[in-house]
């Protein structure tokens, strides 16, 4: 395991007696050691020309250095404000000790995506899609001939719907709330977020070997590219206010948040003149 990898790790180190003895300062230093993480990855992203997954990397990376920093702050030393800091440590904690298992051990994320490569096989199967599975990742059409000009398609972490499951799994478990609600809210967002990638990575599946949009190509440019991450993004709005109604205590992290990074004065009553 290389330096970068180890840096998540070191990072949940700090966050755990961050959280459970609210000492921000520690907090504080897990979230700037944190930042170098997202600070490499997007630097690999640009080098490898995929400028949406390195902006999305460069955002995370401006929010870690930017909480880590705000903290420490002056404007973070009230209760509710020290609160905050930690119910969204806590998140962070809860978020990255189910992710970076799974994305920095070959042995879990393998084992996810042969799990979802096989699911996604079966599914296609029984819709009379003509493909089978090469373990662990790979899903190939039946078609001989298809394949002599086209590969196959691959299965990669981020096709496991894992990164949105772990988000929702720390925001549901990171707040203040009854479990019985906790467990609902999570049910109504992990479990349904794996379903829809399902069906997201069968349609993209079938869009290319179906030449559905053209050409194999030009099939999985606009159903992966274009359709599946619409798809994507409305889902994960439906999910987030499924979550928001059960659990409304996740909403108000979120506005607390808002309310701190972005304080609005009270508007000014002007006093009452005596009368004419």
């Amino acid at each position: 395991m290389t330096l970068v990898a180890l840096i998540p790790f070191i990072a949940i180190l700090l966050f755990f007696p961050g959280v459970l003895l609210h000492r921000r300062a520690i907090s504080a230093l897990g979230w700037l050691i944190f930042a170098v993480y997202p600070a490499f990855e997007a630097a690999d992203y640009l080098t490898r020309g995929e400028y949406f997954d390195a902006s999305i990397a460069i955002v995370f990376l401006i929010f870690t250095v930017f909480f880590g920093v705000l903290i420490v702050t002056p404007r973070m030393a009230g209760a509710e404000e020290e609160r905050l800091v930690f119910t969204i440590t806590k998140i962070a904690l809860i978020t990255a000790v189910f992710y970076f298992p799974f994305a920095l051990l070959p042995a879990l994320e393998t084992a996810l995506i042969a799990l979802t490569t096989r699911i996604t096989v079966a599914t296609l199967t029984l819709f009379k899609v003509g493909v089978y599975m090469v373990y662990p990742a790979s899903i190939y059409s039946t078609s001989s001939a298809f394949h002599a000009v086209y590969k196959p398609i691959e299965i990669i972490l981020a096709c496991t719907a894992i990164q949105s499951m772990v988000l929702f799994t720390g925001l549901v478990f990171g707040v203040s709330a009854p479990w019985k609600r906790q467990f609902k809210a999570f049910l109504a967002s992990v479990p349904t977020i794996y379903a829809l990638n399902l069906v997201r990575n069968v349609f993209v599946t079938a869009a290319y070997f179906g030449e559905w949009f053209g050409p194999p190509l030009r099939s999985f440019e606009i159903g992966h590219g274009v359709i599946a991450r619409i798809f994507v993004m409305v889902s994960l709005i439906a999910v987030a206010y499924a979550v928001f109604i059960i659990l409304p205590e996740a909403l108000d992290v979120i506005e607390d948040f808002f309310r701190v990074v972005l304080p609005l004065r009270k508007p000014v009553q002007p006093e009452s003149g005596k009368g004419a």
